[in-house]
């Protein structure tokens, strides 16, 4: 059995403020349990006269008090880096420092649960921290293990590393990467341990991380991150292109596939949030003056088949609104990233064409698949609506309003989301899965309007032909419903799909 030493500490979570035993009791007897003030005996207690110093005393009182005021406003540009190790549960110094290098199982293990524990802490604590960049030679000499610091680099070597397999399923962990770094306008390296990126990173890619120190002492320091940023030097998209020049973390969009098919979460809010704000003004301006960038035309199936293959694409798509929806932005680091405290929701329609989608039920359920044909459920997002739009809303200053209008729109795919509709709920099969949109550039697919007189009356005529022509589709297909739905049936590819 192997003990290990730790010093208890007083303080408040979060805020970076440590308390020792002893500072609590320079003026104070504490009860070393709660900190709280001790009764003491009577030669503790104030006396109930003033003793009067001599004026020599109050003299040098006085001036060491005015040289400690001199010295804070002095040195209070400062911030020394300070410890991040009260927010990594069960470590401390000497485990920290254990856990390089790499060299075995067992410290592969040790270096896996450290990284576990920085991908839970708070980032925001974290970052408050830090005194600073590594990059800043002041802050680099003053750094110890535990201490908190930003990283940045550029890429120069990629280790990859196995997490022990009995601690992957704790974990949530099966690989971590050691990034070697090779520090801006500087010869120096550094090498920062963090879970694996995910995406096709290399030589030349440029990342940054709330890191803590694992290793000061040697030429080459050694940190470790919870989570890195990651911004491509050749993205493989025009998508991640537009995205990374617009400083978007494209690891976190990366990231959004593993969450495929589910309810936005709140670890969707710094890629959904980013992504929001990228498009709100998009800069689409070529990479090469050869070559202007264009978005990928697609239909919805697609999305729907291969989710994976889109993430973060610039992408085309026909679609009708059917419902928009005002969503209020609450929080205050939000509402700075957008630059306003609202975005707009579209719900809409795109076209299947040819496509009959079968949508498969659970293993439990053994009734037939849900059928949808003609058009399926698109969720766009926007931080802004056109003109044309807000046109058609006019005064109409509600939450929700149903507006349909055939658009042309331009956007990021972010992912495949669930939520609850009337239909889905109907038919009995859960929630309804859709692509979401992040919208760049609206245009407006509706037929410019006419006022010439002859052709509204030649617009009646084939009113009143098209209802007859109706009233008889209709007595026909009454007659025929079952050989014309055998005949239609054979005519459309029906592309069955596990959402």
């Amino acid at each position: 059995m192997r003990f290990v030493w730790t010093r208890m500490v007083f303080g408040t979570p979060g805020t970076g403020m440590r308390v020792g035993v002893q500072a609590l009791a320079a003026n104070c007897r504490c009860d070393a349990a709660t900190g709280n003030r001790l009764k003491g005996p009577s030669s503790f207690r104030r006396p109930l006269f003033r003793v009067r110093r001599p004026f020599r005393a109050v003299v040098r009182r006085t001036v060491s008090l005015m040289i400690a005021i001199a010295s804070t406003l002095c040195f209070s540009g400062q911030s020394p880096a300070q410890s991040a190790i009260d927010l990594l549960s069960g470590f401390d110094a000497q485990r920290i420092e254990a856990c390089y290098p790499v060299s075995d199982s067992n410290v592969a293990g040790e270096m896996s649960r450290l990284l576990f524990r920085m991908r839970k802490s708070d980032e925001d604590a974290l970052a408050s921290r830090s005194a600073g960049s590594i990059t800043d030679p002041t802050v680099a000499a003053e750094l110890t293990t535990g201490d908190a610091v930003e990283v940045e680099g550029t890429i120069e070597a990629v280790r990859q590393y196995s997490v022990p397999e009995s601690l992957t399923e704790f974990l949530e962990l099966e690989t971590f990467q050691e990034l070697v770094l090779a520090l801006p306008d500087s010869e120096d390296s550094i090498a920062v341990f963090a879970p694996s990126l995910v995406g096709k990173i290399s030589e030349g890619d440029r990342v940054k991380a709330n890191a803590i120190v694992i290793d000061a002492s040697s030429a080459e320091q050694v940190f470790a991150a919870g989570r890195v940023a990651w911004f491509p030097a050749m993205a493989e998209s025009v998508g991640w292109k537009l995205l990374a020049r617009q400083g978007v973390d494209l690891s976190r969009i990366a990231e959004a596939a593993s969450r495929n098919r589910r309810s936005l979460e709140a670890a969707d809010g710094d890629a959904f949030y980013s992504m929001l704000a990228a498009a709100k003004n998009l800069n689409t301006d070529p990479f090469d003056p050869a070559t202007s960038p264009d978005p990928l035309a697609i239909e919805p199936v697609e999305l729907l088949q291969s989710p994976q293959d889109y993430h973060g694409q610039w992408i085309r798509m026909n679609a009708s609104t059917v419902r928009i929806t005002r969503i209020s932005v609450s929080d205050p680091a939000r509402r700075a990233q957008l630059g306003q405290d609202h975005y707009y929701q579209v719900d809409a329609s795109g076209d299947l064409g040819n496509t009959i989608i079968q949508l498969a039920r659970s293993e439990d359920d053994p009734g037939e698949p849900i059928r949808m044909s003609g058009s399926y459920p698109v969720s766009l997002v926007a931080a802004s609506l056109p003109s044309f739009l807000i046109e058609q809303l006019g005064d109409n200053d509600a939450v929700v309003t149903m507006l349909s209008h055939p658009v042309a729109i331009e956007g990021f795919f972010y992912r495949l989301w669930s939520y609850k509709n009337e239909f889905m709920t109907r038919e009995g099969g859960g929630k309804q899965v859709g692509p979401l949109i992040v919208v760049s550039a609206w245009q407006s697919m509706a037929p410019p309007a006419s006022d010439d007189g002859q052709v509204q009356v030649i617009g009646y005529a084939l009113a009143v032909g098209i209802a007859v022509a109706i009233l008889a589709t209709i007595w026909w297909t009454r007659r025929n419903a079952k050989e014309d739905a055998k005949a239609r049936e054979s005519t459309l590819d029906s592309i069955k799909i596990d959402l």
